[in-house]
Order: structure tokens, then sequence, then C-alpha cells
């Protein structure tokens, strides 16, 4: 509902159909790029060419940066992307520090799990595999913020709707109780079988942002409200000490995910070209990890 009522209208991309742009990258191509694929991508520093930009990108990239600085007034998005400056060829550098910050997260937690909870728990398997599935999607994230391609793009789309379609498996599997093998694998099937819909109409339908924005903020709501209505009504209406004793982690992991989440609806445009709204929601995550996987422990 508070995406829904922040939405506005607004030109997503207005900087790639300005004048002086398509001017520059037309007259840069051009001149810099006349030559065969093989010979441009010689001529390309070692750092863009394993980082896969061609002689064309590196045109838009540059024409970009000498447009934004020469035109007063707001930031402009280019196709879609604030205009951040690279490292490397790193495209995103800060949200590729905070990436793998909360791939370090998960993956120390990982090891911490796999001491912590007890071998004979019915959920044992179920809770290494959430970490497992969030650090995948910290890599993917990592990789497409190092250069935004349609593969990379998907990859990172399709991870982060993983590891939020299995933390509603998880929740699912723990708040009913389910320790019936059977039951596990046909909740999983219909859980995966939906996952794979999805990616069939983001891959060969259409590639839409808005839809895929609301199926995965429907899971992610649906995830947090499940685990807020177990707490109250085991915790509190049945008056579940054990539960009341610990279960307030879960709201704290809960409440701090859904406030991180306002960096992705308040946009702003990136401070020093480097740290915009969207970095700085990765770097949030890193601290919201520890808050679950504490809950999770206790919860063990």
């Amino acid at each position: 509902l508070l995406v829904v009522v922040a939405t506005r209208s607004s030109i997503a991309s207005e900087g790639d159909e300005l004048p002086e742009f398509i001017s520059c990258v037309n007259s840069t191509i051009a001149a810099q790029c006349s030559s065969s694929t093989a010979q441009q991508q010689q001529q390309q520093p070692l750092y863009l060419r394993l980082t896969l930009w061609t002689c064309e990108d590196n045109c838009r990239y540059n024409c970009m940066h000498s447009v934004t600085d020469a035109r007063p007034g707001p930031m402009y998005q280019f196709y879609g992307k604030w205009p951040f400056y690279r490292l490397w060829g790193i495209q995103e550098p800060a949200s590729v520090a905070f990436s793998l910050g909360n791939l370090y997260m998960h993956y120390h937690y990982l090891r911490m799990l796999a001491k912590e909870i007890p071998t004979k728990y019915y959920l044992r398997p179920f809770i290494l595999g959430y970490a497992a599935v969030n650090i995948n999607t910290w890599i993917q994230s990592t990789i497409f913020h190092t250069r935004d391609l349609p593969f990379t793009e998907k990859l990172d789309y399709f991870s982060a709707a993983m590891s939020i379609l299995y933390s509603v498996y998880y929740a699912t599997l723990r708040i009913f109780q389910i320790d019936d093998r059977r039951k596990q694998l046909l909740l999983g099937g219909v859980l995966l079988g939906l996952f794979a819909t999805h990616m069939f109409f983001m891959s060969f339908v259409a590639f839409n942002y808005v839809y895929n924005m609301i199926i995965c903020g429907i899971f992610a709501v649906l995830q947090g409200a499940m685990w807020v209505m177990w707490y109250f009504v085991v915790g509190y209406l049945r008056q579940n000490k054990r539960v009341l004793s610990y279960g307030h982690w879960v709201l704290y992991a809960t409440g701090a995910n859904a406030l991180t989440v306002m960096l992705e609806v308040f946009d702003f445009p990136p401070i020093g070209r480097v740290f915009d709204a969207h970095s700085l929601w990765h770097l949030s995550t890193i601290f919201v990890a520890p808050l679950w996987y504490h809950f999770v422990i206790l919860d063990s």
C-alpha cells in the first residue's frame, strides 16, 4: 500500500532522450568505433574488456557524464539508471561493495548455523538452505551491479525472487510445523511451479519491472505478516512464554526489513555519483541479517 501511495507519474529515463546526449553518442561512436569489433576490443583497456564494455557502451558512458557535467538543474537517468562513476570497469561500485557485505554476512551465518542448529531438528536443512539461497542472491547482485547486461539482470531479478519465495516456504514450514516429508515436498513443488511460471513470463512474455515488483512485494509482505501473526497468536493469545522470551527478534527483523525498503520507494540521485538510494538499501540490509539469524538460532 505504501508503494502504491508513494508512486507518482515520472519519466524513468529522460537523459538518453536529450538531443545533446544523442548527438554526443552518435558522433563519438562514429569517431571511435568505426573499426572492426576485434580491433575495438583491443583498443579498450584490459579492465574494460574483462567487464565486457564494448566501444559503443564506453561512448555512452562518457557522453552520459559529459552531458551531466554540462547540464544545470536536476540530474537525469540514462537508460533507466543514474549516472554512476565506474571503478575498474565496475558499473556501480557502492552497490557491488554492499552486495559483497551481504554475501559475507549470509556466509558467516551459514557456518554458524551449521554449528548451532541441532542435527536432529527437522528444519535444519531448510535453515541452511535459506542461507545458501541468499548467498546465491548476493552473488548475482554483485555480478549485476558490476555490469548491467540483459543476462546479469535476469539472474539478479530471478535470484531475488527466489529468496523471497524461499522465505515464504520456510515461514510456512516453521509456523505450521510441517515436518511430514511429503507435505514439505508438495509445498515446495507448488512454490517452485509459481517461480518457474514467473521466470517464464519475465523471460518470454515481457520483462515487466512493475509486475515483478508487485509479485515480489506480495510475497514479501505475506512472509512478514505470517511471522507477526505467529508471534501475537502463539505468544500473546496463547500465552506461550517460550515464544514470548525470544519471538520479538522476528519482529525486529521484519520491522527493520520494512524500513529498509523505504530506500527503494523514495529514490534520489546518487551522492557524488556513487551512493544512491538503492546502494544504501544494500548497505542497510547487511544489518538486518543478524536480527533474523539470531531469531532462527534461538527458535531452533
